[in-house]
């Protein structure tokens, strides 16, 4: 599931795990401008690909068309090595029985997230996302080790119980103290998408191995909103700090932010998973259900993500400060891809640079 909004790059415990290394930002900071349109032509090219035909290169000029259209811009969000000591300490607290390399990288990839996808909040409220980022990430990987501490969590959680695990423990806490980060409307709905999907992650392990009937078209997406997290990922952007007394009117952008939530980590992590075979994922799953070709589905995925990022600007306009919280999020969890090496993106703008 999660393991970063759902991203199968990520090791599992008993996998070797590099840290990230922070100098991609550098990489990324070169990038202050549109990316150079693709030569990809709108007229249908690549849905009529074969299944004999590499889809290596439709890929590359898939995503560099769908950055180029968004359009990205890198806002080169500085790391916070303190922050990472930090979640490092509590993660190795669990006692989990994983190596000092994986803990590195889970911290890495929660402090970056962070930073770069909630740059316009608070140092607090970014290590609150962070510590609740790692705490996700490792309960999704108990699926595969402990499958009854997820399966127990939610009547643990409503009875108030001691979970079967430091880190679900951890992020029971963390929940206690949402409404003092979010507006209680936000921190309501943070709990309720982290109850659901973590209930979501002991689905996917149960269910593995499912055939998906062709008729269930809603199926794939509506469990990738579930184990991606989307809805808590979307709440938190709403701080306490920008006000209890705006009103409801921004509540009207979520159903697509918790689209953008997952869609844009699998259009970014679609490349990584080609190049290493995997189909595992929410494209590959809706390609077969559909019935059509993986490299059709990643097309169609961008036309939706970048229309639902159209609606957000018209929907944000209105409101002062809306405009400057979605876009903030939506340019740090793409630098945040690019700076976690790897989902392999420096090697499609590595490629337009040589152009």
């Amino acid at each position: 599931m999660f393991t970063l909004l759902n991203d199968p790059t990520f090791p599992s415990l008993s996998e070797e795990h590099k840290p990230f290394v922070n100098e991609t930002v550098m990489e990324v900071c070169g990038v202050t401008r549109p990316l150079a349109v693709s030569k990809l032509r709108h007229n249908g090219d690549v849905d009529i690909l074969g299944s004999d035909v590499d889809p290596i290169m439709p890929t590359k000029a898939l995503v560099r068309d769908f950055l180029d259209r968004l359009p990205y811009t890198a806002p080169c969000v500085p790391a916070d090595s303190e922050l990472r000591h930090e979640v490092a300490d509590l993660i190795a607290s669990w006692n989990a029985g994983v190596s000092w390399k994986y803990i590195e990288g889970l911290a890495e990839t929660s402090c970056s997230i962070a930073e770069s996808a909630y740059a316009h909040t608070s140092h607090e409220h970014q290590r609150m996302v962070a510590i609740y980022t790692a705490c996700l990430t490792l309960a999704d990987d108990l699926g595969h080790h402990n499958m009854e501490a997820l399966g127990q969590f939610v009547g643990r959680f409503t009875r108030g119980e001691p979970q079967l695990h430091p880190a679900l423990d951890c992020l029971v806490k963390l929940l206690g103290t949402l409404h003092e980060f979010c507006p209680r409307i936000n921190a309501d709905a943070i709990i309720a998408s982290t109850v659901d999907s973590v209930s979501a992650m002991y689905i996917e392990v149960l269910s593995q191995g499912d055939v998906i009937s062709p008729f269930a078209t809603k199926y794939p997406f509506y469990f990738r909103i579930k184990t991606g997290i989307a809805p808590a990922y979307a709440h938190l952007n709403f701080t306490k700090s920008w006000g209890d007394d705006i009103g409801t009117y921004y509540l009207q952008l979520l159903p697509e932010f918790e689209l953008v939530v997952v869609g844009f980590n699998d259009i970014l992590s679609f490349y990584k998973e080609t190049l290493a075979g995997e189909t595992d994922n929410y494209v590959n799953m809706r390609a077969a259900v559909e019935q059509k070709q993986a490299i059709s589905v990643l097309r169609q995925l961008i036309e939706e993500n970048l229309d639902s990022v159209y609606k957000l600007r018209q929907l944000a306009a209105p409101q002062p400060g809306l405009t400057e919280i979605f876009l903030g999020f939506l340019m740090g969890y793409v630098e945040f891809h690019f700076k976690a090496r790897r989902y392999r993106l420096h090697e499609i703008i590595a490629e337009v640079d040589e152009q």
